[in-house]
């Protein structure tokens, strides 16, 4: 089984705690209609192509002879990131749409430690450290509803659900010779899982004073072969005529408690987007 270090969900609560203050005063700005109203009963939508760097953390198990092995990774920001495509994009009619997400992601040669194997606790004096493969990908598929929006900003209602795809490779090769519970001095174990979950969340923007700057945010919970999954994002824009740019932090995270290769899952970092309206 492998499983990341002693994690926190910090910068989840911080998260959370910024988004629903520009939800909060987006919801409580003056819902009133400008004469490029997107919610004039026509068809609108945006297609936002974004980069996204983040950190992974992951706790994974992978079984061996009929048991289960279970290591640590622990990456900073850009650590290892060897590939990435992001797209994201939304259509609607009125108070109605469909918002949808797609990110792929890869990452090579993480530095892992072996944390317990077939149940038995290893000791922090064993050179058991081992390279952990990474890559998969997971779409956001959602109908939205607005909730409010004017000059101030907008908020949707987001019910829909979200499927992960990953594979792990764990590698090592040891540096001294012996009995190490039963694994040879060096070795590869490759596993995959598919996870669907249903999910439910809001996405929208604040507009400070209705200008051209503006405050993108995005928040989601769901649950169903996860535990838990769920998504947040903070960030800051600003509006062109052609469309918008922004900047945002972004949190990810999957856990689950039953016997499948992924049992916790965290990506996190600075995105970076362009989005055309039309």
């Amino acid at each position: 089984m492998i499983s990341c270090r002693n994690m926190t969900d910090k910068p989840l609560r911080i998260l959370l705690a910024a988004t629903l203050l520009a939800i909060g005063m987006t919801v409580a700005a003056p819902a009133h209609c400008t004469d490029t109203d997107p919610w004039d009963g026509d068809w609108h939508g945006s297609i936002t192509p974004y980069g996204w760097l983040p950190g992974v953390t992951a706790k994974m198990r992978f079984q061996f002879q009929n048991t289960n092995v279970q290591s640590d990774t622990d990456s900073n920001i850009l650590d290892n990131l060897s590939g990435a495509f992001m797209l994201s994009g939304d259509v609607r009619k009125g108070d109605w749409g469909i918002y949808s997400d797609v990110d792929w992601v890869k990452f090579d040669n993480e530095d892992s430690r072996f944390h317990s194997i077939g149940g038995n606790y290893v000791g922090g004096d064993a050179s058991l450290d081992t390279d952990l493969g990474i890559k998969g990908g997971f779409v956001t598929i959602a109908g939205m509803y607005t909730l409010t929006h004017g000059p101030d900003g907008y908020a949707d209602l987001l019910f829909g659900g979200r499927y992960l795809w990953i594979k792990g490779n764990l590698g090592w090769d040891f540096n001294f010779t012996g009995d190490h519970f039963g694994l040879s001095d060096s070795g590869n174990l490759s596993s995959q899982t598919h996870v669907s979950d249903a999910l439910i969340g809001i996405r929208g923007r604040w507009i400070p004073g209705g200008g051209q700057w503006f405050v993108p945010y995005y928040l989601d919970v769901g649950s169903g072969d996860s535990d838990l999954t769920s998504q947040a994002a903070l960030g800051v824009g600003y509006a062109f005529g052609w469309g918008d740019i922004a900047f945002a932090w972004r949190y990810v995270l999957y856990k689950r408690n039953d016997t499948a290769l992924l049992e916790r899952l965290t990506l996190q970092g600075p995105s970076f987007g362009f989005t055309w309206h039309f």
